[in-house]
């Protein structure tokens, strides 16, 4: 009996491991593959996405990566903030993204239409406060 929880303590914490060393690789992987799937995106899409900048300077890029372990998927979050000349207001845009899929599980638009327009999967959000509790689960498992 001593020598069976012996083997199976041993077990565990091995297998524990394995999975945390596995987990590593997978974040790691992750998070290289999301800096190169935003790098891509803003080269590919310079009219589009490279508007955010200005020729001042005025604008604002930013990603973050995230290893879902639940649905093990990597997602990336790209914020973009544009300042134009000539209005009013701080066009602002947050999109998750599956990056080795490349299929969008939230947007957040404020600021390019009268309204905000904010979805997370098929649900319909008003708010930036709202889309930001929608997409934590996709974010922060």
């Amino acid at each position: 009996m001593k020598k069976f929880l012996i083997t199976l303590i041993f077990f565990f914490a091995v297998s524990g491991y394995v999975y945390a060393q596995s987990t590593l690789v997978l974040q790691e992987k992750c998070a290289e593959g999301a800096k190169q799937f935003f790098f891509d995106r803003i080269n590919l899409y310079g009219g589009k996405w490279g508007n955010f900048v200005d020729e001042k300077g005025r604008g604002y890029n930013h990603y973050a990566s995230h290893y879902n372990e639940r649905l093990d998927k990597c997602l990336v979050q790209i914020d973009y903030y544009y300042y134009p000349k000539d209005m009013q207001k701080v066009l602002y845009s947050i999109e998750v993204l599956d990056v080795f899929e490349e299929t969008t599980y939230g947007s957040f638009f404020s600021g390019f239409y009268p309204s905000v327009i904010c979805d997370v999967g098929n649900k319909k959000c008003n708010s930036l406060v709202e889309f930001k509790a929608l997409i934590k689960p996709y974010m922060e498992e």
